[in-house]
């Protein structure tokens, strides 16, 4: 995984993935702002469109790092996958129905949990259907115990350094751009932006070793 990591194709993905969190959290707070004072819009860019946006910024992160997990695919062979009846709309209805249920249970609605528990399941449905692509080989869902303190540590490390950027950038931000409000602006990209490593990690316990 540290090769990976340190792989000049990771820090394009990396790249790309901290543009879009953070084009999409100051989209998300224009929006808001332009909705203050109109109800349904704004009750539904707050539960529905921003929400189902993270998500799709999810799925790209799983796009883009499956080639990484599994080197015997291509990209070319995972947008075979989008032209299968209703793959990104089940995607989506998976982890959109998966997100209202994490919002009613406690601790696990938190966003430096929820995100990776929904970053990890677009993985794996990336890898199932990715699966036929290279031989129908079996995958084991779970991960062993070691790969479970992995994800564990990384989530982690990943919440205190999204916490420290949360309180510090935030702060420079409104100091320096005479602003207001960027602390959710900071905390939505960063906790985005944070499950990559968590994702990859994820799909690395899932891959037979022959595939890796």
């Amino acid at each position: 995984m540290f090769d990976i990591l340190f792989s000049l194709h990771f820090v394009w993905i990396s790249l790309t993935i901290i543009l879009l969190s953070t084009a999409l959290a100051f989209l998300c707070a224009f929006l808001h702002k332009q909705l203050l004072y109109i109800a349904t819009g704004e009750w539904l860019m707050e539960h529905i469109y921003c929400p189902v946006a993270k998500l799709f910024i999810l799925i790209i992160m799983a796009f883009t790092l499956m080639p990484l997990i599994i080197n015997t695919i291509s990209y070319e062979d995972l947008l075979m996958l989008f032209k299968k009846k209703d793959f990104l709309i089940n995607m989506v209805n998976i982890l959109f129905v998966s997100s209202l249920i994490l919002t009613f249970l406690p601790l696990l609605n938190h966003p430096a949990i929820a995100m990776p528990l929904l970053g990890c399941m677009a993985i794996a449905l990336f890898s199932s259907h990715a699966m036929t692509l290279s031989n129908g080989q079996e995958i084991q869902w779970l991960p062993s115990l070691v790969d479970i303190s992995k994800l564990l540590l990384l989530m982690l490390v990943g919440y205190w350094i999204c916490r420290w950027l949360t309180q510090h950038l935030s702060l420079w931000i409104d100091f320096n751009y005479n602003v207001t409000g960027s602390k959710a602006l900071v905390s939505d990209s960063s906790h985005l932006i944070f499950q990559i490593p968590v994702m990859l990690a994820y799909g690395n316990s899932l891959i037979p070793q022959w595939m890796l």
